[in-house]
C-alpha cells in the first residue's frame, strides 16, 4: 500500500512540476486554463494542474482503479496521497524559497 501511495503522489508531483513556467506542459495547460476560464470553471484548475495538494484527490481517484485496479482501498489511498503530497509542496516551496 505505501509502495502505490508513493507512485501515485509522484506521478502527480510530477504532472504538477511539468506544468510550471518554462515547463514541457506549461502552453497546454495555459491554454485548457483559457478554456475553463471561458465555461467559467476555471476553479478547476487547482485539481487538475494547479496545486499539488489539491490534485492528490482527483487524480487519485482517476489513476488508483487504472493503475492498480478498483477496491475500497482507494479512498485511504487518497487520503494517504493528499498527506505526502502536503509534505512534497511543504518541501518545494521550501527550497524555492
Amino acid at each position: 500500500m505505501l509502495t502505490r501511495i508513493i507512485i501515485l503522489s509522484l506521478i502527480i508531483t510530477a504532472v504538477h512540476v511539468t506544468t510550471w513556467d518554462g515547463m514541457i506542459f506549461h502552453r497546454p495547460a495555459e491554454w485548457i486554463g483559457e478554456w475553463l476560464d471561458r465555461w467559467h470553471l476555471g476553479v478547476m484548475r487547482k485539481p487538475l494542474w494547479e496545486c499539488n495538494i489539491c490534485m492528490g484527490g482527483i487524480w487519485t481517484l482517476f489513476l488508483d482503479p487504472v493503475l492498480f485496479g478498483w477496491s475500497w482501498w482507494v479512498l485511504v489511498d487518497m487520503l494517504c496521497v493528499i498527506g505526502l503530497n502536503t509534505l512534497i509542496a511543504a518541501l518545494i516551496s521550501r527550497i524555492n524559497e
